[in-house]
């Protein structure tokens, strides 16, 4: 598939140009790996200094000596991984267990290259030829300049399906962009700078259960309170139609059953202040019923009143409610 090199020869660019897929190789930013029975002691992370394309389109800015300098300055190794293992832990939690460390990193010609301690898998893996590329998970500024790795993953066919050209730098970038931006940090921030302001705005789960108990049961109160405070509007303003004659005792729980909400409230307001008395003052209201109760209560004579429009003995029901008002003033 690829032109062999010879065992132990390390891998620069111009070795990739000579093979069959170099292009590929090149372009997915991931290194073809020596054809060799012994595992390769150095790999070949960044091919070239300077722009460095992808084949989704992308590209980046490399400078090799800036990230030999961040790796010495950590003075933590390197894992090597298989399928950008170390990435997708640090999103799920989940278990990646390394097949070799990083050691050493070297600019060779503009290449940045990585010395590999390879473990007892790696070693097996390498062997049966069952990955043949590496590619390598690292941040980048905004302007797409690589400023540390985090690791370097043995792959099988890098910038296909899913798994787009440096898949882990890709998407973990994307994510702790997302990321940053929802914890307030800077874009760019790395994931020290992002654990502390994540710790920061922590709450634990049984307070977070509790405020959102107390919360709804302030909701509930505030709600009750509002009712309550609008039954006393509707009861009053009620109470003031049937004594303005606006409207009659029977229609009392029609108009209640409108002030349900604050806009039907409203309404009815504009309504009955619009509204004209609609029965003259009987001149019952402050007199005493006789003993033995002569004179009817208002919902008795609502349902008097009906009944006469019922019988047919009034054309409707106010004309109803003034004869019988006329009726029992007359005897009061």
């Amino acid at each position: 598939m690829f032109g062999a090199i010879a065992p132990g020869r390390q891998l620069h660019l111009a070795d990739m140009q000579t093979a069959s897929q170099a292009d590929f190789a090149f372009h997915a930013l991931a290194a073809v790996l020596p054809e060799s029975d012994a595992p390769p002691e150095w790999i070949t992370i960044f091919a070239k200094r300077g722009r460095v394309d992808t084949r989704d389109g992308r590209s980046f800015d490399v400078d090799p000596e800036l990230l030999v300098s961040r790796f010495n300055a950590d003075g933590v190794d390197l894992p090597v991984d298989v399928n950008h293992a170390t990435h997708h832990a640090a999103l799920t939690g989940s278990r990646a267990d390394a097949i070799g460390w990083i050691r050493e990193l070297r600019v060779d010609g503009g290449a940045l290259q990585g010395r590999v301690e390879w473990l007892d898998e790696g070693k097996a893996l390498l062997a049966a030829r069952k990955y043949r590329f590496v590619s390598p998970d690292f941040f980048h500024t905004p302007e797409r300049r690589p400023t540390w790795l985090r690791s370097v993953a043995l792959v099988t066919a890098p910038a296909l399906g899913n798994q787009k050209a440096l898949a882990a730098a890709s998407s973990q970038e994307n994510m702790m962009d997302k990321l940053a931006s929802a914890l307030g940090v800077t874009a760019g921030a790395n994931e020290a700078a992002m654990l502390t302001a994540l710790e920061a705005g922590f709450v634990e789960k049984k307070v977070h259960d509790e405020t959102l108990a107390q919360l709804a049961a302030t909701s509930k109160e505030l709600s009750d309170i509002k009712a309550a405070g609008r039954k006393a509007q509707v009861d009053a303003l009620l109470e003031d139609a049937v004594k303005g004659k606006k409207i009659v005792p029977a229609e009392r729980e029609h108009y209640a059953r409108l002030c349900a909400t604050d806009a039907g409230l409203e309404t009815v307001k504009a309504l009955l202040s619009a509204k004209t008395p609609v029965l003259s003052g009987s001149g019952l209201d402050d007199k005493k019923p006789p003993e033995g109760g002569g004179v009817p209560t208002g919902a008795q004579l609502a349902a008097e009143a009906r009944g006469l429009v019922s019988a047919g003995k009034a054309p409707d029901f106010m004309s109803a409610m003034a004869a019988l008002e006329a009726k029992y003033q007359a005897t009061a």
